[in-house]
């Protein structure tokens, strides 16, 4: 049945999307990544913000990612290494076409997302890639995956483990500015009051200001770069962008 599934989604879920871009064509709001112009970005999650783009289904931290890259050519040199950490789609379609990056896909492969990936993905536990060599990659891509994993300090371990000595990873995670130290429950089984407390039913945390010292404390040096100094406010608005955001750059 999953086999059927996929593959009417990736015959009928391109036509849906270009017939939806097409229906929400305006001048308000631009997508970077499938350059697109909308009227408006369309309500997601569970807070139903306007953030999603209606045709490549971008996001804020999907759109932030491509512009800093778009900024940073530099960041992905040929030949480079790279492990993508429950890759998204947008950004599997670009890294794996490159033939100058040397592109690994992994996940967990756990409840609803076990047959959401492609399938040259690897089984990857983050707090145990006992399949990864030390120092293996020039860069570690993970978004918004630590806010789900109890012992993240593991998993921040492992992460610098198989980075090269001045490999670089893009350790995302939402933050909340008005949280000093992270509110964490890792017995909260409930998933309305994860959703309640942590804004998604499979988090066991909501990362605050001491993110960044949370990385540090094991062997990570972090250079975070805020939306706001990488454009301006204009821009932010017309990418549907949060200013307050940040790369969360890391490095080994």
């Amino acid at each position: 049945m999953s086999t059927v599934k996929n593959l009417l989604k990736k015959t009928a879920l391109p036509v849906y999307l270009r017939l939806r871009g097409m229906y929400y064509q305006g001048n308000k709001v631009e997508c970077p990544v499938c350059k697109g112009k909308y009227a408006r970005f369309l309500e997601v999650g569970y807070n139903r913000r306007p953030a999603q783009c209606p045709r490549c289904r971008s996001n804020e931290r999907d759109r932030t990612f491509w512009l800093f890259l778009e900024k940073h050519p530099d960041f992905l040199f040929p030949g480079i290494k790279m492990l993508h950490v429950a890759p998204e789609e947008i950004y599997y379609k670009r890294f794996r076409k490159d033939p100058a990056i040397q592109y690994t896909a992994g996940d967990k492969f756990i409840d609803e997302y076990e047959n959401t990936y492609p399938d040259d993905t690897i089984y990857l536990d983050l707090t145990d890639m006992n399949n990864i060599p030390d120092n293996t990659y020039d860069v570690v891509l993970c978004s918004h995956v630590l806010s789900c994993i109890p012992d993240d300090a593991q998993a921040f371990r492992e992460i610098r483990r198989v980075l090269k000595p001045g490999g670089k990873a893009i350790i995302q995670v939402p933050v909340r500015e008005d949280l000093p130290v992270t509110l964490e429950d890792l017995t909260l089984k409930d998933p309305q009051e994860r959703i309640r407390l942590f804004g998604d039913p499979n988090y066991v945390r909501f990362y605050g200001r001491d993110y960044e010292q949370r990385l540090q404390a094991q062997g990570l040096k972090t250079h975070f770069i805020r939306v706001s100094d990488m454009l301006n406010k204009a821009e932010i608005e017309r990418y549907g962008l949060v200013g307050t955001d940040e790369i969360q750059l890391c490095s080994k």
